[in-house]
């Protein structure tokens, strides 16, 4: 762990002095833990990034543009309300701990002055933000904790806000940590010896002093002599901290803003591609489930409907037998030719015999109508169920944030995720791969619908070659050329048509092929299915490191 308390002090000052008397113009949330805040300081426009994400958590000024399509959730528009427009007075860390207070100046409800607190703990999972009033009572936090969901600390509205109690020592307080270095001791007894000292800085102080506790100490008072130098090592576990304590293959920047910024950089990208893979996939195979369970309810309701012969016997046999049946009779048993056997028929007391044979045969004519509304819901579901599992099957096959965000973007088009209201974008290029064979001629592949339809229907010219696994759902592979093609060109679109299928795993798969112009969209259907003629069938086992060999481009 690179953050610990002491790069958060020095955090927290290079902080302060950039943003101090500086107002806060606006706050944006860019996800479902992350907000930026536009902040005017010392005349120029300034953005401060805090994320309260459990394995990213962070707090830095950046310079980098992020979309701003997030409709804000209800505790951002808390912040809005009591932080925009307010003047920030001061910053500074807290207990020593990987913890920033903000210290804000702004106008209450009836237009007085008033203090309020920002306080951002970045303690892994259980990193929060907290809204204090004045008198260090909460008002609001990002996440509540009650009595009941720990006995350590309580986050609740109207609480006295209290410091994580910790028996560790003051990084200041010199005597005390003398003495804890005046014998043999262990790493983990250093970190749990000293506030804020993480096992990186706690390995750096022991290995400089070669694990000899007497050096320790002044090793330790060194240290807390080190002025900032943000450095990043890049080595094979990435890590930084504020001033340059690595071996060797070291990065320097000029800020720490800057440190966080650069290596948090790729970790976000990792993390959102996680979390959008997760919320679709997730979203994808409970629609599925959902859709499933519909259509067995369907057919369920279908046979009821189509077995509504039975309402129009019984309203027959009312009529033919009326003059046995009174008002006020609960049942009426009798022969049924039609059936040839005794039925029982429930009457309604209330109404005579023509009234209650009337009751049957609307029944029947509802039940009749019924049963085309059911059938055209049940082709209506297996379409849904064909799309959202071809759907699932392409979000198994995807890596990249560009192909998750056009899935998730289709299955907003599509009505199954709710669209956010977003500013108009222009619309980009579908985000395919490009390889090369060893002849440089290009095959394009499709990786989920958006691109397919694309490629097949847009970008490819009538002679340009088609390729797709056979009788089943898969990508759309387009070989850029109006020749014949070669054994060699053939054997790798199809092995990417393999690979980019359900059955990759598989071996002997059928790869169908055929020009553009053979190829016909199926009207009336989500997703891009087609439908093709003069094709002609490769079979193929599925090779990726062939394809890893491949030249890649755009």
């Amino acid at each position: 762990m690179s953050v610990d308390g002491r790069f958060i002090k020095f955090l927290a000052k290079e902080i302060h002095n950039e943003l101090v008397s500086g107002r806060i113009q606006r706050i944006s949330q860019l996800g479902k833990t992350d907000f930026l805040f536009m902040i005017r300081a010392n005349n120029r426009n300034k953005k401060l990034y805090c994320s309260l994400s459990t394995s990213l958590a962070r707090i830095n000024i950046t310079e980098k543009d992020y979309p701003n399509d997030y409709i804000p959730g209800g505790f951002c528009m808390f912040l809005r309300k009591h932080f925009e427009g307010g003047i920030i007075r001061n910053i500074e860390a807290l207990n020593n701990d990987r913890i920033i207070r903000l210290e804000v100046e702004n106008k209450n409800d009836i237009g007085d002055k008033t203090t309020i607190f920002l306080v951002v703990e970045m303690f892994s999972r259980y990193t929060n933000m907290i809204i204090l009033d004045q008198n260090s009572k909460i008002i609001n936090a990002y996440k509540h904790i009650s009595p009941f969901d720990s006995s350590d600390r309580t986050i609740i509205n109207g609480v006295t806000y209290i410091l994580p109690e910790d028996s560790r020592y003051n990084q200041d307080d010199l005597p005390n940590i003398r003495k804890l270095f005046e014998r043999d001791i262990t790493i983990k007894e250093i970190i749990n010896g000293i506030k804020g000292i993480s096992p990186l800085l706690a390995n750096y102080i022991a290995n400089k002093a070669d694990f000899n506790h007497h050096k320790m100490f002044d090793i330790y008072k060194d240290m807390l002599s080190q002025v900032p130098n943000p450095t990043l090592a890049l080595n094979r576990k990435t890590e930084f901290y504020y001033f340059d304590l690595f071996s060797s293959n070291q990065k320097y920047f000029s800020t720490m803003s800057e440190l966080i910024d650069n290596y948090f950089l790729e970790a976000s990208s990792i993390e959102r591609v996680k979390q959008v893979y997760k919320h679709i996939s997730t979203f994808t195979k409970q629609e599925l489930k959902r859709k499933r369970n519909k259509l067995e309810k369907l057919h369920v309701d279908l046979d009821k409907a189509l077995n509504n012969d039975i309402l129009r016997i019984k309203g027959d046999m009312i009529i033919t037998y009326q003059h046995e049946i009174s008002k006020g009779n609960a049942f009426y048993e009798g022969y049924s030719y039609e059936l040839e056997k005794d039925i029982k028929i429930e009457l309604n007391r209330l109404l005579d015999p023509i009234q209650n044979a009337n009751k049957y045969y609307t029944k029947y004519k509802k039940q009749k109508k019924a049963v085309n509304h059911i059938k055209e819901q049940i082709r209506l579901t297996i379409v849904m169920i064909k799309y959202l599992d071809g759907v699932y099957s392409q979000i198994s096959n995807t890596y990249s944030l560009p192909d998750l965000l056009e899935i998730q973007d289709e299955l907003k088009q599509n009505g199954f995720l709710s669209r956010k209201r977003t500013a108009s974008k222009k619309k980009k290029k579908p985000n395919f791969s490009t390889y090369y064979d060893e002849n440089g001629i290009a095959v394009l592949v499709g990786k989920n619908n958006i691109q397919n339809n694309y490629l097949t229907h847009k970008y490819a010219k009538k002679d340009y070659w088609w390729f797709h696994i056979k009788d089943q759902t898969g990508s759309h592979i387009i070989v850029a050329s109006n020749d014949e093609l070669s054994e060699s060109t053939i054997r790798i679109a199809a092995n990417l048509s393999a690979c980019y299928s359900k059955a990759k795993n598989s071996s002997s798969v059928p790869i169908d092929y055929t020009r553009i112009k053979f190829i016909k969209k199926v009207p009336g259907t989500l997703g891009s299915y087609v439908t093709y003629t003069n094709q002609k069938t490769i079979y193929i086992d599925p090779d990726i490191e062939v394809i890893n060999t491949l030249k890649k481009g755009r």
